[in-house]
């Protein structure tokens, strides 16, 4: 029925059969035929012909205003995903790992594919700005000159607590409180440079552990000490020994923007990311 309405659309724009024939480079009888299996599908007429031309039925009328904007729409969408014949795309392990994974449906019709992996996102900016990738995640960067940037979410980190501590029933933990255990955070990175400042000013004086984010949580599970993690990963994985709490006021939070080479390809990822 798709090249019917989009025959309906062009007829009714023009007021004619035959302008609207030669426009779509169709037969005028072909056109005409397609118009009468239209009609019978959706049950009433479309047009009156007259010596003046063609003109649409009441009914018709409406079916247009109400279709027109819809074909724009698609038109320009199709056109968007014609533009882009593969989008190199930059990401982290962990968002590669907890975040794509569910729009991938949506990606893959994109023609998205992840060719740039780095610890820190914010190791993806010289690879955007070289042309060497074509959009990427990047954490607490809301612009980046010359490239073209929308804000996608904010989450919060929680605590990763080791099941020796007796939290007794807690559904929250303060910071004071996770500070009264050793420490185990990121070497570098974003959520490294918070907690040392957070420490700073709580004049911490316990042990601090570092290691990367995947082996934080082995650590806590042994009992060694209390680590933050991005609360989509603790929302995704089930470790034994780990207890996920919320920090309390979430001092801990991080936001990420999507960022893209052009306008038209910020406009297509940010709607495969809804």
């Amino acid at each position: 029925m798709l090249h019917q309405l989009t025959y309906f659309i062009k007829i009714a724009e023009e007021r004619s059969f035959t302008s609207a024939a030669k426009a779509l480079f169709v037969s005028q009888p072909a056109l005409s035929k397609q118009m009468k299996k239209l009609e019978e599908e959706i049950g009433f007429s479309l047009f009156n012909r007259s010596v003046k031309g063609v003109e649409l039925t009441t009914k018709g009328k409406a079916f247009y205003e109400d279709i027109r904007p819809l074909f724009s729409q698609i038109n320009q969408t199709v056109d968007r995903y014609k533009k882009f014949d593969q989008i190199r795309f930059g990401s982290t392990p962990m968002l590669s790992t907890y975040f794509l994974p569910g729009f991938y449906k949506k990606l893959q019709y994109s023609n998205v594919n992840v060719t740039a992996i780095r610890e820190d996102s914010l190791d993806l900016i010289p690879l955007l700005k070289a042309h060497e990738i074509d959009a990427a995640l990047v954490q607490n960067t809301p612009a980046i000159q010359g490239v073209y940037s929308t804000f996608l979410f904010s989450e919060p980190f929680v605590a990763a607590i080791p099941t020796s501590i007796t939290l007794e029933g807690k559904k929250e933990i303060t910071l004071d409180e996770c500070f009264s255990y050793t420490q185990i955070i990121p070497p570098t990175g974003y959520l490294s440079e918070q907690v040392r400042g957070l420490l700073s000013d709580h004049l911490f004086e316990g042990d601090v552990l570092e290691t990367h984010y995947l082996g934080m949580g082995g650590l806590v599970s042994l009992g060694i000490g209390i680590a933050y993690l991005p609360k989509m990963m603790a929302d995704a994985i089930e470790q034994k020994g780990v207890t996920f709490l919320p920090l309390k006021g979430e001092p801990l939070h991080r936001e990420m923007y999507l960022h893209t080479s052009s306008p038209d390809l910020l406009k297509l990822l940010s709607q495969s990311f809804t």
